[in-house]
């Protein structure tokens, strides 16, 4: 009877442990900017920029496409500024479906003291497996891409399809 309590308890015990790991994803690396272009995990600045959204009072950018062959997400933006002040931010989490789903948004950071009015085309690219880690197989995932500076919103299924919800 011992046993069996000592064994149930035990086994208790690794499940809290297993779940209290495994589902803190969020990192809060904010890696070398990947060819100008930086590339983070963090749960606070992602609902940050998404929060932003509603009152973004900087410059605006539009996200004119979004393309994935593979494991390479290509966001094309058109805005102001340099490549160097765009940053794709993932949450941290994926999401717990088939297949899985991960959240991503793009912000804009102005430099101080620069006003750039012309707009430029970018291409954003974003390695989703050098991202997701060993978390996930990101051939597998859908992606959610959001644009940090208005309500403008993208999905792409690991097949390259694309959809705009309204």
């Amino acid at each position: 009877m011992k046993t069996q309590f000592s064994q149930r308890t035990t086994l208790l015990l690794l499940l809290v442990l297993f779940i209290s790991f495994s589902c803190n994803k969020e990192n809060n690396i904010a890696p070398e900017p990947d060819n100008g272009l930086l590339i983070q995990t963090n749960r606070d600045e992602y609902n940050k920029l998404m929060a932003a959204r509603e009152t973004f009072d900087g410059t605006p950018f539009e996200i004119k496409n979004v393309d994935r062959t593979g494991n390479t997400l290509k966001i094309h933006v058109t805005g102001a500024g340099g490549i160097e002040n765009y940053k794709v931010v993932w949450d941290g989490s994926l999401m717990l479906s088939y297949p899985m789903q991960a959240r991503l948004v793009v912000g804009y950071d102005t430099p101080d003291g620069v006003q750039d009015a012309m707009m430029h085309d970018y291409t954003l690219e974003v390695d989703l497996q050098k991202l997701f880690g060993s978390a996930a197989d990101a051939s597998d995932v859908i992606v959610h891409v959001s644009n940090g500076s208005k309500k403008q919103d993208t999905t792409v299924d690991p097949d390259g399809s694309t959809s705009s919800p309204k």
